[in-house]
Formats: structure tokens, sequence, C-alpha cells
């Protein structure tokens, strides 16, 4: 039998907010002034969802912290400046509200610095809607590896068989499969069968997906 739903966790971009381009095309911008150059395939292969540390290192593989932080600190610049308020992916309000009504505690786990966190969850109007907010920077270790979901659950009190976890990156459903939980991948950069492949369980284009809401409803904790 299924167990029930006792907490939501969400990534936030590519899973609340559709920044994809955003992110690519500062990338890119970056990356010039570098004089390097990255193609979209590379991309989502090895820089979507993934940790600066990881990726300042898949870039400057030879070089000091000096220029890490250069690129990181230019690029996420470069990211904030192309933000704009937007509205969430569909769906998305109405998951939070199912969840608020049978006081399921909803969190957010995300790669993304905290300036980045907080001015998309600005753009989304969503500023102290998720908690707790765990940011893969500020662990010893960012997703791919399971610690930001896992200490989530640790903050929530919930074991791993009484979450589901959303995500679309490959680093993030890989995260998200490892901890244990239910895997529901969106569909943004990655096709189904690669969010499959690397572990989830179901993959949607938005939160307004009938395969979704019947997980839901078949694990509404107010059934058991």
């Amino acid at each position: 039998m299924n167990q029930p739903v006792h907490a939501l966790l969400f990534d936030l971009d590519g899973t609340l907010i559709d920044t994809g381009e955003l992110h690519f095309h500062a990338t890119v911008e970056t990356l010039q002034t570098f004089g390097k150059f990255i193609d979209r395939e590379e991309y989502n292969q090895h820089i979507h969802g993934n940790n600066n540390t990881d990726i300042a290192n898949y870039f400057f593989p030879d070089a000091d912290n000096q220029v890490h932080n250069s690129y990181v600190t230019t690029k996420e610049e470069s990211f904030r400046s192309l933000l704009k308020p937007t509205p969430p992916l569909a769906g998305l309000m109405d998951i939070l509200s199912w969840a608020a009504d049978r006081n399921i505690p909803v969190g957010l786990v995300t790669n993304a610095p905290r300036d980045n966190t907080i001015a998309m969850l600005a753009a989304l109007d969503l500023t102290g809607r998720f908690a707790p907010v765990i940011l893969g920077d500020e662990l010893p270790r960012g997703k791919p590896d399971p610690l930001p979901f896992l200490t989530a659950l640790e903050k929530l009190n919930v074991t791993p068989e009484n979450a589901i976890g959303f995500d679309d990156s490959g680093h993030g459903i890989r995260a998200v499969s490892a901890a244990g939980m239910f895997a529901v991948g969106l569909l943004s950069d990655l096709s189904e069968q690669e969010l499959v492949a690397l572990g989830a369980d179901i993959t949607i284009h938005d939160y307004t997906d009938t395969a979704l809401w019947n997980i839901l409803n078949e694990r509404d904790p107010l059934n058991f």
C-alpha cells in the first residue's frame, strides 16, 4: 500500500519557474568573457541543475578559486539581471493549496545560490511559502548528492517513504531518487526517457497532470 504523503520537496529552477533559457543565456554570455563556449547539449548534460562548485570545476579544472569565484559571481549577476516577475508553472498554486489544506509541509531544495533563490521566489511572489529552504551551495555536498533532500527530510522529521520530490534536472532527479523518495520529473529540458533513466518515477509537464493528482489522491493522508 502507498505511504501517506507527509512532505513535498521542490527544486526551484525549472521546477517552480521556467528559467532554463535565462540560465543558458547567462552561461553562454559569461563564458564568452573567459574565451569559452558551450552548446545546449553539453549544457543540459553537465551544467543544468548542477551546483556552482562542480560547474566552476568543470569549466576551469586547472584554475584557482579566484577564477572560479569570478565566473560564478558574473554568471549569477547576469542571470538575475534577466529575471522578471513571472507566474509559477501551471497548477503549482493548486498543489500548494492542497498541501496547506492537509497541513503537509512544502520545502525547497535547490542548488541555486542564496541571492538567486531570494530573487526567484520574489519574482514568483512566493517569498516565505516554503520551509525549510535548503541550499546545496551551503552544504558540504549539493545535488546530485542526496544530502540536500535528506537534510530537508531530517528538519521535517519525515521519512523518505512519506515524501515526494520534484525536480527537472538530471542532477536533481538523481538526488531525489538516491534519497529514497518518490521522484517526479518535470519535463523542461530533459526528455521523459532521460528522466526515467535517471530515477524519475513519473514525469509531468506541469502540476495540472492527471497522473500526478492520481498519486496525490492515493497518498492523501486524510485517507489513512
